[in-house]
């Protein structure tokens, strides 16, 4: 996502503080697929289930989503961080015995399980004004097995401001994001910035949007990512909504292409 996150490389997170959400529970099942090199020689397709709980009062709002994951492809790319150099000498492509580092012999393996569990806190501010103010502290546990290649195998820890402001139907939101990553034994990565803007428009009874999103590489030698994604909102129910996006890779760092469905029921 954001992707995928992509979810979270998605950059779709801001949408929530753009269109806040009542009080109480919800709870979210998704689908996401993505593809393409990443920066690397090999093809990687990345393909997530993601179930997420939230629980919103007053001014605060809380967040946990667990995926299931299916990776297929190079075992330098971790989903939900990106390109990087991955010297498990048993991660995805490299049976035992092959070597380390980015000298082992690399195939298009396939690994699949469950994901990092990400937990996020939101507070909203009251700024007296039409402009929305949301600060974000957020967690990534290392719940995804590292010899899968699944995960870094180490928790990480970030912060994120957006911004957002209705214009008679039209949203214009932005904001800028900051990632400390764990340490890990294969993985050497370093803090990870990230930006985001866009705009959503109400069209009927749902919403059409688009948003650009920028962030750092996680190691050094690889590319930062910079993707476009367009997003369909639309009601499912009386307590329901349902999105729908796609995404296109503008560097060398992101996958050439990704799309997804995301359904959120409240109670």
């Amino acid at each position: 996502m954001k992707h995928s996150i992509l979810a979270a490389a998605l950059g779709l997170a801001s949408l929530a503080g753009a269109a806040q959400a009542a009080d109480g529970p919800s709870l979210s099942v998704g689908a996401d697929y993505s593809a393409g090199k990443y920066g690397t020689d090999t093809r990687t397709e990345i393909f997530s289930i993601p179930v997420t709980a939230r629980y919103a009062t007053g001014q605060w709002s809380f967040k946990a989503s667990l995926p299931w994951v299916r990776v297929k492809g190079d075992p330098n790319v971790i989903p939900g961080v990106g390109s990087v150099t991955n010297t498990n000498p048993r991660g995805r492509g490299r049976p035992a015995g092959t070597g380390t580092g980015t000298d082992a012999p690399v195939q298009s393996s396939t690994a699949s399980g469950i994901g990092d569990l990400r937990l996020a806190a939101t507070y909203s501010f009251d700024t007296g004004t039409p402009l929305g103010v949301d600060l974000t502290a957020n967690a990534k546990i290392a719940t995804a097995e590292e010899d899968k290649g699944l995960g870094t195998g180490a928790n990480d820890f970030g912060m994120a401001v957006d911004l957002y402001r209705d214009f008679d139907g039209t949203t214009v939101f932005g904001g800028v994001s900051y990632t400390a990553l764990g340490n890990s034994d294969f993985i050497d990565a370093s803090g990870v910035a990230g930006a985001n803007v866009g705009v959503s428009r109400r069209v009927g009874s749902g919403s059409l949007g688009m948003s650009y999103d920028w962030r750092q590489a996680a190691s050094d030698g690889f590319d930062d990512r910079s993707e476009v994604t367009g997003f369909y909102t639309m009601p499912a129910g009386q307590a329901g909504k349902v999105q729908l996006y796609a995404l296109a890779g503008l560097s060398d760092g992101s996958p050439d292409w990704g799309a997804g469905v995301n359904f959120t029921r409240g109670f």
